[in-house]
């Protein structure tokens, strides 16, 4: 007889009875926080051209991998890890997927994670949810274990990358050993790790893994896959003495060229198979011509892929002529290369310079958002294009010409709920939306996805040494782009206007579609994606975001100054609007491009850095003085008067310490700018900054909660700064000690840009309830998802 009958969705934890009020599972939790796409079978990969390897070639690569992975251990004989390394275009990654294939049917696989430049598979914050989603799949007590401690404790797949392998690898496997119940040793495949985003994730990465090696904490066989990067090699090499791993190289060799050929032969009689034309492949093409792109490839394995998707596209009567036009720049260069990837960027060149002219430079400044961009919903067409203005007929003519480098893939019509009204604006319904979930996954993929086919583009499209004036980094192409956003953030700035603090649909505007130039069809979706534009250009556009130190590098005054005339008051608007009332932990927030924890209440978004480390104090500052010298921000001298929030102000007592400094600016002219509040401490090591519509109530919300603002549902600790100083905000009767430019300075208690108490006074019990008004609107706390 069951003990609760009836009853589902419930936790038994230390003999306590826990009821998930959401019905949601803790393997649903992990799944939402994982990367299916990034999965050895997932569909997003294996449609690619020639994900595996063609039969008949890196034969002996594979035996070595298949054989290490399945070997039995006698003796402690077989190494538990093993890196191929190798340069692009060599490939690495059709080696892992065919040897991960292979392990997979005969069940010595575990897990697998393929990173890549594209979409959410270079976020290291997902790739340990991932292993274990997939580990939980396979093994069910292991799934029954993890569903239990993810149930329980929700903020698990939120902590740091150690805590991430402790809580849902490790600690699970340690309780089925105790239980008697051992797992069968499997090998776990990590392709493509130089492509994950963060080189110190990369780094963290082995180490956790070399780590559970060392401590036996795991039965796995871990095979890594990266190019030889030297912090890379440094990280691998710093374990040799502490136990022995497999190194083996997969070098650009001309030993390769006997598989290359293999491998076009079989392509090119695909490509005539498809055509109903395989009785032509004994002359087409010749054995001269086959040669000329073996020797053209030069051992990469991406030269003969793109040349096969090239002609592929062609119809039968055009591809004769595109196999000559692309042989023809071949024959005149003959064998010598100047580099190992010249005839790759040759390659790569002929494809872009058959770009029509009409549609070249859409081309180019959707390749600079590309390569210059480092988030967005998993590049979909929709959102790119509609930060950059460019249609639907402009992309799929762009598409057409170089889907040989770039690959498209059109998804089914989106569905949603049956309770969401299409025809209604997305904000007028009361939806949760977080990076985690369905409806943010669903939304993000309008339109399809897009994704460069090899890393190899990006490097050409990123080194005006290789790709010449198809290069989307120089300065006229940054320049550019920049002057593009800045159009778009006018662009959608105008189809809003301002009621108390919310955006509001311009009147006489019929739907958010008129401001799009690639709307999806329902007012639901059009209106999220609008807003969506608005805020991820503004981003952009601001020193939060890492495109926006290329910007500040090289560009004169005279371009900064466009920046001052910004909508700031709308962004910060259309910002709190994306994100919710509450707290959040975002990838890439701030500073530069540091990650970042959020609080946003209905006025301000306050932000804090969590590894201080990613920070450069110089860096900041040099910035801030060049953002003033534009006069893009101007110090701000705030009045306070007698109000609420200065007696508030006023409870805190003032210690000097000069590790600190901070400014107070406004940000943009008029009715369009925000006051914008930055602080950071050498010594104590954290980084903090706000931007809002109403200074005073902001200023003294983060005076009053300065170092526990963020810790509401937050999982670690605040900043690694928090102590008994509460405070180091002064006020205007704080004394002054500006500097030449008035705007930054060691902190002294300068008022306006330069602020230094301390004291660890917290605000009474009637002060606190007032900071709640302020924050929330209203008296008792509630938490609000992002």
């Amino acid at each position: 007889m069951s003990v609760l009958p009836g009853a589902h969705d419930v936790v038994i934890n230390g003999g306590q009875f826990i009821a998930n009020q959401s019905g949601t599972t803790g393997i649903d939790i992990l799944y939402e926080a994982s990367t299916p796409e990034a999965s050895v079978d997932a569909e997003e990969r294996v449609g690619d051209y020639a994900l595996s390897c063609y039969e008949g070639t890196r034969v002996q690569y594979i035996k070595d991998i298949t054989t290490w992975a399945t070997a039995s251990n006698e003796g402690d004989s077989i190494p538990p890890l093993y890196w191929m390394k190798g340069p692009a275009a060599v490939g690495k990654s059709a080696v892992a997927q065919t040897c991960a294939e292979r392990l997979q049917a005969s069940g010595h696989l575990a897990a697998a994670f393929f990173f890549s430049v594209n979409g959410r598979r270079k976020d290291h914050t997902r790739f340990f949810p991932t292993l274990a989603h997939q580990l939980s799949t396979t093994l069910p007590d292991y799934r029954n274990i993890v569903n239990r401690k993810v149930s329980v404790d929700r903020s698990l797949v939120k902590k740091t990358m150690s805590s991430q392998f402790r809580s849902l690898i490790a600690e699970p496997l340690q309780e089925l050993r105790e239980l008697g119940k051992d797992i069968q040793r499997r090998a776990i495949f990590i392709d493509g790790l130089d492509e994950c985003e963060s080189t110190s994730a990369q780094m963290e990465i082995i180490k956790i893994i070399a780590s559970s090696i060392q401590a036996g904490s795991t039965p796995f066989r871990w095979a890594v896959f990266s190019r030889e990067e030297p912090h890379i090699v440094s990280t691998f090499a710093s374990f040799t003495e502490t136990f022995h791993y497999h190194s083996v190289l997969l070098p650009i060799s001309r030993k390769a060229d006997g598989e290359i050929e293999l491998y076009l032969r079989g392509g090119f009689e695909n490509i005539l198979r498809r055509r109903n034309l395989l009785h032509l492949s004994s002359s087409w093409p010749t054995a001269k011509q086959i040669q000329m792109f073996v020797d053209a490839a030069a051992g990469l394995f991406a030269h003969p892929a793109t040349v096969l998707r090239f002609i592929d596209r062609h119809s039968y009567p055009e591809i004769e002529e595109i196999l000559e036009a692309i042989l023809n720049p071949i024959s005149k260069r003959g064998r010598q290369l100047t580099s190992a990837y010249a005839g790759l960027d040759a390659l790569y060149t002929f494809i872009l310079q058959h770009v029509p002219v009409n549609i070249l430079s859409s081309m180019q400044l959707l390749f600079s958002y590309l390569v210059l961009d480092y988030d967005g919903p998993g590049w979909s067409p929709a959102f790119l294009c509609n930060v950059v203005g460019i249609s639907e007929r402009h992309f799929r003519g762009i598409y057409h010409h170089v889907q040989a480098v770039i690959e498209y893939q059109e998804y089914p019509a989106s569905t949603f709920d049956e309770t969401i009204n299409l025809e209604h604006s997305f904000f007028d319904h009361n939806l949760s939306l977080t990076p985690e979930s369905s409806l943010y996954w669903t939304l993000g993929r309008v339109h399809g996805g897009l994704a460069f086919r090899h890393k190899s583009f990006y490097d050409f499209l990123h080194d005006p040494a290789r790709s010449s004036s198809f290069c989307v980094t120089t300065l006229a192409m940054r320049q550019n782009l920049f002057d593009r956003l800045i159009q778009q953030h006018h662009h959608y700035a105008s189809g809003y206007v301002i009621q108390d603090t919310k955006l509001v649909s311009r009147p006489g505007m019929a739907s958010s579609s008129a401001l799009l130039s690639w709307p999806q069809g329902s007012e639901f979706v059009n209106s999220y994606i609008t807003i969506w534009t608005f805020n991820n250009i503004s981003f952009s556009l601001s020193h939060n975001h890492p495109m926006f130190r290329t910007f500040m590098e090289d560009f004169p005054p005279s371009s900064l100054q466009k920046l001052a005339e910004l909508e700031y008051r709308k962004s910060l608007l259309a910002t709190i609007m994306m994100g919710g009332i509450g707290v959040s932990s975002r990838r890439r927030v701030f500073c530069l491009g540091g990650a970042g924890v959020i609080r946003i209440n209905e006025c301000t978004m306050f932000s804090r850095l969590k590894d201080y480390t990613e920070f450069d104090p110089d860096m900041f500052l040099a910035m801030v003085n060049k953002l003033e010298g534009a006069r893009v921000i101007r110090p701000y001298h705030p009045r306070l008067g007698s109000s609420r929030a200065a007696s508030v102000l006023h409870t805190i007592s003032r210690q000097k310490r000069f590790s600190i400094k901070s400014g107070l600016y406004k940000l943009g002219h008029g009715d369009k700018s925000v006051i914008w509040f930055w602080e950071f401490d050498t010594e104590k090591q954290y980084f903090h900054q706000f931007r809002t519509v109403n200074y005073e109530e902001a200023m003294a919300l983060y005076k009053a909660e300065k170092f526990s603002l963020w810790d509401v549902h937050e999982d670690e600790d605040s900043s690694g700064a928090e102590d008994e100083d509460s405070s180091s905000v002064g006020d205007e009767d704080s004394g002054t000690a500006e500097d030449e430019g008035g705007s930054i300075v060691e902190a002294r208690g300068e008022p306006g840009h330069v602020h230094g108490d301390e004291s660890g006074h917290e605000a009474n019990e009637e002060q606190k309830k007032e900071i709640l008004i302020m924050r929330t609107g209203r008296t008792t706390p509630k938490y609000h998802p992002k």
